[in-house]
Parts: structure tokens; C-alpha cells; sequence
């Protein structure tokens, strides 16, 4: 049983109970007036209830009086309705204290008229200047606070250094002040010793960040000025709105960053977002990939519109800084990037991500194909091949659409038309154009960016959350920099040169390359090997023992492959257009029988000299091609009898079904409408009212 720190005197007076060492007395003298307040307030803290500095009287400049009162003294004459934290219906309130709206609800009051006070008076003897205790009211009109409750009291709260510089380094780690408070408490080691509330810290990161209005912008364009002062590989560049200088947009890189896109830049992506900012300017990081395929950061912008003029500014400060212009861009299907990227860049292959074309798929699929996945599945390895050339993607797309009835279908076409800027098999000509698979990459980089930022950062806290975000980044490298450097790989061929990529190679890239190596050596070998002027020819065979021959010009670096046992792929092209035939000809009667009398024509003209029969061939063929076996002439064994076994008749019509089987199907038998009792039922007009056996 909890007894309160009280006694209750007639009236329903309370006074408290402390130790009397504690306790004031009128005509206590102390040295100065924060000495007495502070004395009154251990009294109180160790009486359990709160107090305030209520008012004071002053002459020439001196207190000569000072209040103090229980913060319950007087009554609350404010609306009862007022704003109180955000708190969930669950009791759990959000880490995202930024984005938190204020909830208005009816809250009470803690005035009750108290009247326990102290006051304190100045005196000043030949030189000697104290205060004194003028007059000492004890009584109060209400309950002590349980001692279970104290640490709630608003005197036994304080942040203190310890608190302040925890809340500053979890800012850092934006780590938001719930979590900050649920990590101070066990720091501490329980919420009875935190020594604060989670509104305390709360308020605490609130004015941290009141503090930074109107002047974050300047802050870091001051932190980039300094930055740019002590490493001259330090890139910034901005623009302000002429009428009030406002910021209108924004590039930074520093030196790390510069030194990768000059090892890394081939292939840059850039993607824009929105949420991470309280300012809602558009977020735009330009990245690629390292040599261990990781995602690696060149430089970051800031733009205030999505039109031609603000991206042209960008992509012309990113090329200022980095020298030289990328091989590829890949961007989204944005107009406004598109026409920058055409005045800006006109040396640059432009690319579409085709995360966000494929991502659409599934919606723009016409609800009339009733198999979508299939459709789907045929549709995406169409566009991912990198095995085919343009010529055979045309055939390939061709047919398939042709085949679903989606060839007049405006996004399809759409897609068609721009198919140059976003299909693999558009960029076999151009080097490293396969090194980077546009699938989800800049997505996940923005996500990658959005998981150390919050919707209404300021400028201030993003770029903190930035700078961490490429630390995180490059520690990653680090890491496997250094597994390169005491991890050797395990070779699981014979073959020289997997050693030697082994050497070229990070681990985990080689571990990709690897797969190709195991594949290739299953499937071919190397038979011969010869050079004319500057070119190298190699002879290969593969495991069906068919010679292709590879042909490398030396000067510009590119490979051919033919096979001399061509005839699948020749097979494979025929069928497709017919295929193609086929299906753009069915539609139309007159199509059809031109297409029927056009094939018709065509197979005397190609089997003249083949007399042949072709019905038992074709199907001995065929045979062979299923089960990989002739057929043989001579047979000296047959096929045994059907033999009836136990629990199962020859016949399936012939077996009695058990009542479990009966129940069973007649329960998954569709019901129908009976025409006689107009019931949804297992029974029809005719039978309608019989019983069933």
C-alpha cells in the first residue's frame, strides 16, 4: 500500500510531510534569491508537488519581492478544448514526430485555487544584501502526488547534458525522439531514473528545429562554402530567385564522388523524388554502379520544377563539374528530362528505365486476355532478351502482340515506337551498355536515399542524413574492398582464363562472371585458333558437337558468332513468320486465302525433287525428337495385359463408387436454379420434392 507524503488537517487542508531540515520557516535567511527559490524547490519535490515563480516586485533594478506558488494556485480560464500530442488510437504515438498532425481533445485542468506559497524579501544592512523568508504558506487545498508518480513532476524533470548530447547524436542517426527516449531509458536503466518524459525530449528536438527556420538554407550553403575551402575537389553551384533570393536550385559533389564517375560514369542514372523535403523541391541523385555492382553515388541536386529549363541547368552543372559527359543516361519517361537531356546532352544515348515501363504492364493489359500471366511471362522475356538483335525483337514483339490482339492497343504502340530507348537489344552496340540492368535500379537507390530521410526534413537535416547516407555507402565498399584484398576465389574449372578474370574481377562480380564460365564450359570448347591481320578467329564446338565459329575484330572490339549448323535458328525464324502471317491474316477472309494460296504455291516450288511420303517419316521424326530413341523394325517384346488389381477395377465406369465418393461429387456438382421451386439447389423441375437416396 502506496501512503502519500501528506496529512490532512481539518477543513481538508493537506500539508506535506518532509524532514524538517527541509522544510522553510519565515525569517529563513538566504544569501541570494536563486538560493531560496532553489531551497523552496527541493522542498517541494521532496513534498511532492509542483511549484512556479508566480511575480515580483523590483526597484531600482533589485527584486524586493519574489512569489513563489504551487502550480495549482489560481484557476485555468482557457478554452478546455486545447491542443494536445498526437497519440494513435492504440496509445502508441508515431517516431515520425515531424509529420505528426496536432490532434485537438478535451484535456483538464491541474488549477484548483491552491493557496501554498512562499515569499521572499530583500534587505540590504551597511553593505550586507540577503533575502529573507517573508511570509510562508503551507496549506494546500489538494492531495500530494503518490510518490510512484514523482517522476512525472514537472520539477523532477530536467535535461540535462547527458540528456541533451544523447538527443543530439540520435538527431545524427535520425533516429526520431521516441526511439531516442525508448534508448535513454535503458540507458539509464528504467523510466523511474530517465530523468525526463518522451514529451521532454520531444520538445527538445522541436526547438532544435524552430531554431533552424529561415536560416537552413544559408546554413549549408555556408557548410558547402567551407567545404569548398578545404578541398578544392569540393563542387557546388546554386541558384536564387532574382526577386528574393530564394533558392531555386542546387548541385553539390564532392571530391570521392568526382573520382568515381570518372572510373565509374559510363552509365549514370537519374532519377527524381519528392518526399524528402518540407520545401517539396524535387530531389534528383545521379548515380551508377562500382566495380563490385554496387550502387554508387556521383553528385545530388535540388531543382524547384520538373519542366526542360530546370533539368537543362542540372545536367549542364553536373557535366561542368565532372568534365565530360556520360555514355548513357538512364531517366524515366519524363518530358521535361527527355527535352533537357536532348539539348543538353545531344552526345549522350538516352535511356528509359524500365523498371517504371514494366511496372506498368500489368495494368495496361486489356481486361479482355483472359490468361494475363501468360501473356505476361511471354511479354517479359521478349523485352529482357539480350540474345536478340533489333530485326528479331521486331519479329518477336510482332507475333506476340498479334497473338494477344493488343497490336492497336496505344500504350503497346507507344511502347513500340520508343522501343530504340529502352530495350536491351538496342544497346548491343554500345560499350558497358549492358552493365547496368535499369530494372529497379534507380528506384531502389531513391529508396535507398529515402530510408535516411524524412517528408519534411529541412535543408539542414537532409543534407546531414545525405552525408550519412553516403558514408553508409562507401563503408560498403570498403568492406569488400577488403574481403578482395584476403579472400581468394575458388576456381571450379581447369580453364586458364577464369583465373585470369579472377584477377581483373572484384570477388563479387567474378562470382557473376563465374556462372557464365561453368555454363560455357559445359556447352563448348575451344578447338582451334587462328589470326588474320586484326582479326582473331576461334573454332568452338558444343556439347552436340556443332562447330560455331567466333570472329573478334581486334580495333573495334566486337564479336560475331555464327554456327555452321544453323538449322534450328533458321527453323525458329520460319516458324515466327508464319506465324506473323498467320495472325495478321486471320481477321480477314480474303487475307486467308491469299496466305493459303501463296503457301500452297510455295511447296511444289521447294519439295520438286523430294517424292517422299511423309506420314510414318514425320512421325518416326517425331518420336525420335520426344524420346531421344529410334523406333525399332524388330519386335521380340510386347506389352503385357491389363491386369485387375485390389482396389481398383479395369474399368472406372465399372467400379461401384462408395456413399463417401458419392457425397463428395454430388457436392462439388454446380447447382442450378430449379425451374418448379425457384431455388439455388442440387435439383432440377423434374425431381424437385422427391427424396433423395
Amino acid at each position: 500500500m502506496t501512503v502519500k507524503p501528506e496529512k490532512v488537517e481539518k477543513h481538508g487542508s493537506v500539508i506535506p510531510i518532509c524532514k524538517p531540515e527541509l522544510r522553510p520557516y519565515e525569517g529563513q535567511k538566504f544569501s541570494s534569491l536563486e538560493e531560496g527559490i532553489s531551497f523552496y524547490e527541493k522542498y517541494a519535490q521532496e513534498s511532492c508537488f509542483d511549484c512556479r515563480r508566480f511575480g515580483n516586485r523590483s526597484s531600482g533594478g533589485v527584486i524586493i519581492f519574489q512569489y513563489v506558488v504551487c502550480n495549482r494556485q489560481g484557476f485555468h480560464t482557457v478554452d478546455s478544448l486545447d491542443v494536445d500530442v498526437s497519440v494513435s488510437e492504440d496509445g502508441n504515438v508515431s517516431d515520425d514526430d515531424e509529420v505528426s498532425s496536432k490532434k485537438r481533445r478535451r484535456r483538464g485542468t491541474k488549477r484548483c485555487g491552491c493557496g501554498a506559497r512562499i515569499s521572499f524579501k530583500f534587505f540590504s544592512d551597511f553593505g550586507d544584501k540577503y533575502y529573507l523568508v517573508h511570509q510562508f504558506v503551507e496549506e494546500h487545498n489538494h492531495a500530494m502526488v503518490d510518490k510512484d508518480h514523482k517522476r512525472f513532476m514537472k520539477g523532477n524533470r530536467s535535461l540535462n547534458d547527458v540528456h541533451y548530447k544523447f538527443v543530439e547524436d540520435c538527431t545524427k542517426a535520425n533516429i526520431g525522439p521516441t526511439s531516442t527516449f525508448n534508448l535513454l531509458k535503458e540507458f539509464f536503466g528504467g523510466y523511474d531514473v530517465v530523468g525526463c518524459t518522451l514529451n521532454d525530449v520531444r520538445n527538445c528536438s522541436r526547438d532544435i528545429k524552430e531554431k533552424l527556420k529561415e536560416v537552413d538554407v544559408q546554413m549549408i550553403l555556408n557548410q558547402m562554402q567551407e567545404k569548398k575551402r578545404i578541398c578544392e575537389g569540393f563542387f557546388y553551384k546554386y541558384q536564387l530567385s532574382p526577386e528574393d533570393n530564394k533558392l531555386v536550385s542546387l548541385f553539390w559533389s564532392d571530391a570521392e564522388s568526382r573520382k568515381h564517375y570518372h572510373m565509374f560514369g559510363d552509365v549514370v542514372a537519374f532519377d527524381t523524388t519528392y518526399s524528402t523535403n518540407k520545401y517539396r523541391m524535387v530531389f534528383g541523385p545521379f548515380t551508377g554502379k562500382d566495380n563490385h555492382g554496387c550502387p554508387i553515388a556521383f553528385g545530388a541536386g535540388f531543382v524547384s520544377g520538373e519542366n526542360c529549363d530546370a533539368f537543362s541547368w542540372l545536367f549542364t552543372v553536373f557535366v561542368e563539374c565532372m568534365g565530360v559527359a556520360p555514355r548513357i543516361i538512364i531517366t524515366d519517361q519524363d518530358w521535361g528530362m527527355r527535352l533537357a537531356i536532348e539539348k543538353v546532352l545531344p552526345g549522350t544515348r538516352h535511356r528509359l528505365c524500365m523498371w517504371h515501363i514494366m511496372s506498368k504492364l500489368f495494368e495496361k493489359i486489356p481486361k479482355s486476355i483472359s490468361d494475363r500471366e501468360k501473356f505476361s511471362k511471354e511479354f517479359k522475356s521478349c523485352v529482357w532478351s539480350e540474345l536478340l538483335d533489333p530485326d528479331e525483337f521486331d519479329i518477336l514483339w510482332t507475333s506476340i502482340v498479334e497473338k494477344y490482339s493488343v497490336e492497336d492497343h496505344k500504350w503497346f504502340k507507344d511502347m513500340f515506337l520508343i522501343r530504340h530507348m529502352w530495350i536491351p537489344a538496342f544497346f548491343r552496340d554500345v560499350p558497358m551498355g549492358s552493365l547496368m540492368r535499369t530494372t529497379s535500379f534507380s528506384e531502389s537507390e531513391n529508396s535507398f536515399f529515402k530510408r535516411y530521410s524524412k517528408p519534411l526534413f529541412n535543408f539542414a537535416d537532409f543534407t546531414l542524413q545525405y552525408n550519412n547516407a553516403i558514408d553508409a555507402q562507401r563503408n560498403q565498399t570498403e568492406r569488400l574492398d577488403y574481403y578482395d584484398s584476403v579472400i581468394t576465389p575458388k576456381y571450379v574449372t581447369d580453364l586458364a582464363f577464369e583465373k585470369q578474370l579472377a584477377s581483373v574481377y572484384t570477388d563479387r562480380m567474378f562470382r557473376v562472371v563465374q556462372e557464365f564460365i561453368v555454363e560455357a564450359d559445359k556447352s563448348c570448347r575451344m578447338i582451334n585458333m587462328s589470326t588474320l591481320e586484326n582479326i582473331e578467329v576461334f573454332k568452338v564446338s558444343d556439347a552436340r558437337k556443332k562447330i560455331f565459329t567466333v570472329t573478334h575484330e581486334i580495333e573495334t572490339e566486337s564479336y560475331e558468332c555464327s554456327n555452321k549448323d544453323d538449322k534450328l535458328q533458321i527453323a525458329n525464324r520460319c516458324h515466327g513468320r508464319y506465324f506473323g502471317l498467320y495472325q495478321r491474316a486471320f481477321r480477314n477472309k480474303d487475307h486467308l486465302i491469299a496466305l493459303d494460296n501463296l503457301l500452297a504455291g510455295i511447296g511444289p516450288q521447294i519439295f520438286k525433287d523430294d517424292c517422299a511420303g511423309s506420314s510414318s517419316l514425320d512421325k518416326n521424326d517425331s518420336i525420335m525428337n520426344i524420346y531421344g530413341i529410334v523406333v525399332p523394325e524388330e519386335i521380340t517384346a510386347h506389352a503385357p495385359d491389363v491386369v485387375s488389381t485390389k482396389g481398383g477395377a479395369s474399368d472406372k465406369k465399372s467400379r461401384i463408387k462408395s456413399s463417401i465418393e458419392k457425397a463428395i461429387e454430388k457436392a462439388n456438382k454446380p447447382h442450378r436454379r430449379c425451374g418448379k421451386c425457384h431455388k439455388v439447389t442440387d435439383h432440377n423441375a423434374r425431381s424437385c420434392g422427391r427424396k433423395e437416396t
